[in-house]
């Protein structure tokens, strides 16, 4: 429609032209090399106006034919991206699918198509890692580290081809340089973090997590647990390396992020004590036990408090498991505070609900020392030897030290950042709790055997 207006507008407008020139009337006079010519002067114009209209068009088929070579060649160049294209778009097709062979030939095919090796060498690098031929593979994604659109898609294929060989030290490189380019990208982060723990460089983790939680990659109440668990790893690792002074600033870091982690507050607790501030170490540990009671808490109490008088130390235990009086570690210590008293019945009274839940080695053998200040140490035995087979307390620290290898720490911080708890539940659960029947029967008190009168010699007789 609009070729058909536009046709009709020219006509129009030649048409006016016309009847315009015949209007005129007249001869123009003009001067050529000293001759004088008179041509009409519509003539003149119509001469004029023809040459106008032949000038342009001729301008235009010009120009036309000039530029001609170059769109036959952006033509060919164009049919051949479209079929580099299209290679990259099969071959990348066939490594999704598997096909080793037709990948690499649709590889050859894109590279000879497409004049871009950033297009082209991740296709390269897919395919011949799918072929086997390792050596190409890495020399692809190497090439790619060139170019800033492809760097970190090549830093995450060299980084999984070292996962591959198992050289974890080059994969933490190739994911250290990844990381940085892209702090938000979840692989990176969960690479660094992870080959940082494997490697117990709990710094280095640390700083992971700080830049992750930084882009948004990490929730709060996961990065604070991860956080303070990585920074306690540290303390103990700056102590054992005779640094108290980074072992204590760590500690208390720690405690800034999750005051109720037990390994930190009994580091930081012995470290204050150390240094004179025991009051400050009291608070420590009481704050950490209203929040999780562990029994490495009441240990660093007992120690915090030695040099004090024997009531006193009581006292400050009662208040210590006052600050969580339900929780069953608050009971048993209050249980061997009235053995310790002298006063087993009343520490019977409390253990006799522990005993019937779900009870610890360490619940059976306060229940021996009560039984056994009670009526002696035959009453004792039998809750002896249910403390000797009752299953190991998962649970790290509950003889009062946080000694762990460095795999133990790996563990910890695991299990307390993603879970919140400081070891892995047991994969089997083994019932130790007791009948109301059998837990009569063990505390009842045993009846005393009179012994057999031995016969006389003169009864005896002679054999």
């Amino acid at each position: 429609m609009a070729r058909v207006v536009g046709l009709l507008v020219v006509t129009l407008a030649a048409a006016a032209v016309l009847i315009w020139l015949n209007t005129i009337e007249g001869y123009t006079r003009v001067e050529f090399n000293g001759r004088y010519i008179d041509p009409p002067t519509k003539a003149l114009l119509a001469a004029l106006l023809l040459g106008a209209v032949l000038l342009v068009f001729g301008t235009t088929i010009f120009g036309w034919l000039a530029r001609l070579p170059g769109r036959l060649r952006d033509r060919r160049e164009a049919r051949q991206r479209e079929r580099g294209m299209t290679a990259l778009t099969r071959g990348l097709e066939a490594v999704a699918a598997g096909d080793a062979e037709d990948a690499q030939h649709h590889a050859r095919l894109a590279n000879k198509s497409l004049d871009s090796p950033a297009l082209t060498r991740l296709l390269t690098a897919q395919a011949a890692q799918l072929a086997g031929d390792d050596d190409t593979a890495r020399g692809s994604y190497a090439a790619m580290l060139e170019a800033p659109e492809t760097e970190f898609l090549g830093l995450r294929g060299l980084y999984l081809q070292a996962m591959h060989r198992g050289d974890k030290a080059e994969a933490k490189a190739y994911a250290d340089r990844a990381f940085r380019l892209r702090p938000g990208a979840p692989w990176a982060f969960e690479s660094v973090y992870g080959l940082s723990l494997d490697q117990g460089a709990w710094g280095d983790a640390h700083e992971a997590l700080r830049l992750a939680q930084k882009q948004g990659a990490q929730g709060s109440d996961e990065t604070r647990r991860k956080s303070a668990a990585l920074l306690t790893a540290r303390a103990y690792a700056a102590r054992d390396a005779g640094d108290e002074a980074a072992a204590r600033e760590d500690a208390e870091a720690a405690l800034r992020s999750d005051p109720g982690l037990a390994p930190a507050a009994v580091l930081a607790a012995r470290l204050e004590a150390a240094s004179g501030k025991r009051s400050r170490a009291v608070k420590t540990l009481e704050a950490a036990w209203e929040r999780a009671p562990h029994p490495a808490l009441a240990v660093a109490m007992r120690e915090v408090v030695d040099e004090a008088a024997p009531p006193k130390q009581a006292a400050r235990l009662r208040k210590l498991a006052a600050k969580n009086p339900d929780h069953p570690e608050s009971q048993l210590l209050l249980a061997e505070l009235l053995v310790e008293e002298g006063q087993p019945e009343e520490a019977r009274a409390l253990l006799e609900p522990l005993l019937l839940d779900q009870p610890t080695a360490r619940t059976f053998r306060v229940m021996a020392d009560a039984m056994e200040a009670a009526g002696g140490p035959a009453a004792a035995e039998p809750w002896l030897e249910r403390a000797a087979a009752a299953p190991r307390d998962p649970v790290p620290g509950t003889s009062g030290r946080f000694d762990m290898t460095t795999e133990g720490w790996q563990r910890l911080v695991r299990e307390y950042g993603e879970h919140g708890r400081l070891a892995p539940p047991p994969l089997e659960v083994v019932q130790t709790g007791l009948a109301r029947e059998e837990l009569l029967a063990l505390t009842a008190p045993q009846p005393v055997r009179e012994e057999d009168p031995q016969p006389s010699s003169e009864e005896a007789g002679d054999p």
